[in-house]
């Protein structure tokens, strides 16, 4: 069995954030199976999660059932019995399900599980993936935005779209409060959003999420921070969440290709990384 996530933290060792173990897993998840690794042929470590809507989570996000991943989870038995039969029912679908359609709750997991994802957190320094992507949001500067964007990445592909309350859904599954959701719903799907397909040069010491973090809050700064909906652009901030969002909102074809083409060859090193901070833990 793989390690205990919720094991004692070493001394001198920097604590690992809430969302960022769960991160560090996605991407783990994600990047076995894009890489098509011989050692990945058969099952991953048996990782401990801390609540069982860490694997609704997971799945939500890469947009595929439990089975389809491969995961090999284990969720704690003392948590709500609900919660855990409903997360783990959620994910036999493909794609998962909202838990939004099984009525109100009255145990309170959820919420306190959201709000522990959306604390703030240092960065860890995450390893450098050089294909990323960005969704300016409805309302933005896009002359603006793109040039800021062009600024420090190589543009490969630009494409519109209109999201769908799923498609928001699986955008930000970590979103409460049915009033907060109801006007991220109003916003998001209420007009066409533009969504970048960007490649970052190296030395690797300035790709990937560091330079996304850069990027991102160059462009609210410049642009004024708004709030928390009407801040101008949606860009990932580790590799696991830039990996699912190429392939929503572009295609599992690009994904493939552009994987293939530019981060393959360095995953092993990068899954070493995920799997220290889940280590670390």
């Amino acid at each position: 069995m793989g390690p205990d996530l919720r094991g004692p933290v070493v001394t001198g060792t920097p604590v690992i954030a809430y969302r960022d173990r769960v991160k560090a897993l996605l991407a783990y998840t994600l990047e076995h199976r894009l890489a098509a690794l011989p050692a990945c042929a058969a099952p991953g470590p048996a990782w401990v999660v801390e609540s069982p809507w860490d694997i609704w989570w997971l799945c939500c996000r890469a947009g595929a059932s439990s089975t389809e991943l491969g995961l090999n989870l284990l969720a704690p038995q003392a948590e709500c019995a609900r919660c855990r039969a409903d997360a783990l029912m959620l994910v036999t679908f493909s794609p998962p399900r909202h838990p939004g359609e099984l009525g109100p709750r009255d145990c309170g997991c959820l919420s306190a599980w959201a709000v522990r994802m959306r604390e703030p957190a240092p960065p860890i320094g995450w390893p450098p993936l050089r294909v990323w992507a960005a969704m300016v949001k409805p309302g933005a500067d896009q002359v603006a935005v793109r040039r800021m964007l062009t600024a420090r990445y190589t543009l490969i592909d630009t494409q519109d779209r209109r999201l769908s309350t799923g498609d928001v859904r699986r955008l930000y599954p970590d979103a409460y409060g049915a009033a907060y959701l109801a006007r991220q719903d109003a916003y998001l799907t209420g007009s066409p959003v533009r969504c970048y397909l960007l490649l970052s040069d190296p030395p690797a010491s300035t790709t990937g999420a560091d330079l996304a973090g850069a990027v991102k809050a160059e462009i609210r700064h410049s642009l004024g921070d708004g709030d928390v909906l009407r801040n101008h652009v949606h860009m990932p901030d580790n590799p696991g969440d830039a990996l699912c969002d190429i392939e929503h909102l572009f295609d599992q074809r690009r994904l493939l290709q552009l994987y293939g083409r530019y981060d393959r060859d360095t995953a092993p090193a990068r899954i070493a990384g995920y799997r220290a901070v889940l280590e670390r833990g």
